[in-house]
């Protein structure tokens, strides 16, 4: 999740939904995994945010190296779009549990994960908090993110100034971030065993 830069809301001290439906958030979730079996992980991960809203879509999967940290295996990463009616505090909540329903534990900063999941982008909001940064603070700096943010959400804009990212990504580059597979993963509504709130051990 995003590390904590504290500031502001944006204008106002609420969070609004996105723009087009009051009761609705348009959002996109980086996937990301290097330990164990990624791809099995990611899948998995996959199959349970799929039930959590609507208008799901998932990017094709992609492999990088890890960026800062200690030595480790090369990252594979993806990203789900989904229509969600939990607001985006609800949402990491949900992220967090399910990190830690698949192994995930914290030691160092950029270190190894069995599962990373973060909020990248939210329709229309900005959001600096100690613990949630909307868009996600390194989003234009990481290609590993914006390549398969834009396979979900191509026409997607910065918030903060309007910035469109296809024009970040291009600017960046994107060396080093390969496609592994276009259509990797099954969407289902069905919960992965134990359910979200109280995971199955083991998952």
């Amino acid at each position: 999740m995003a590390e904590g830069e504290t500031a502001c809301l944006m204008e106002s001290e609420s969070i609004l939904p996105s723009q087009g439906d009051p009761e609705r958030w348009d959002v996109v979730i980086g996937l990301g995994a290097n330990l164990g079996k990624p791809e099995q992980e990611l899948r998995r991960a996959v199959r349970e945010l799929a039930g959590w809203g609507e208008r799901v879509q998932i990017s094709k999967l992609y492999r990088s190296a890890p960026v800062g940290g200690p030595p480790q295996p090369d990252f594979l990463n993806a990203a789900l779009r989904l229509l969600s009616s939990e607001p985006p505090r609800r949402l990491l909540e949900r992220l967090l549990a399910l990190e830690l329903a698949a192994g995930r534990v914290r030691r160092e900063r950029w270190g190894p994960r069995s599962l990373d999941l973060d909020i990248l982008w939210v329709e229309g909001l900005q959001l600096r908090e100690p613990d949630l940064s909307i868009p996600h603070p390194r989003l234009r700096e990481r290609a590993f993110a914006l390549r398969p943010l834009l396979d979900v959400a191509p026409n997607a804009v910065d918030p903060s100034d309007g910035s469109a990212y296809a024009r970040v990504l291009a600017e960046l580059g994107s060396t080093g971030v390969e496609v592994v597979a276009g259509a990797w993963a099954e969407l289902s509504t069905e919960p992965l065993p134990g359910g979200m709130d109280r995971p199955a051990s083991g998952w």
